[in-house]
């Protein structure tokens, strides 16, 4: 499944409202902490609670203000479905933030 995601440090962002909360082993072997809103379902963010600190990915179309980060990069792009267009010119990682890029990974 793809999504869209904006990467803020965990510090920063702030819900109201219950939360659900699941926590699983990643492909990255970090275990990942999603965050579901307890009234509709819809999946709010995810953080890596064991492994290197990394930002929090919260899902673009749960913000306020959505526009305030447009996209920079595309992480695990091999994995994309078929039908994701990537947008011309923006680099493509072979897996999460600082791995090598597609064109490079060859």
């Amino acid at each position: 499944m793809a999504t869209m995601n904006v990467l803020f440090d965990a510090a920063v962002v702030t819900y109201s409202g219950e939360m659900t909360l699941i926590s699983r082993v990643a492909d990255s072997g970090n275990t990942v902490e999603r965050g579901f809103c307890s009234t509709c379902g819809s999946q709010m963010y995810s953080k890596t609670v064991v492994g290197p600190e990394q930002p929090m990915r919260v899902r673009a179309g749960t913000l306020d203000d959505p526009d305030i980060a447009p996209p920079e990069y595309i992480i695990w792009g091999p994995s994309a479905p078929d039908w994701a267009p990537f947008p011309e010119g923006m680099p493509v990682h072979v897996a999460g933030p600082g791995s090598p890029l597609v064109d490079s990974a060859d």
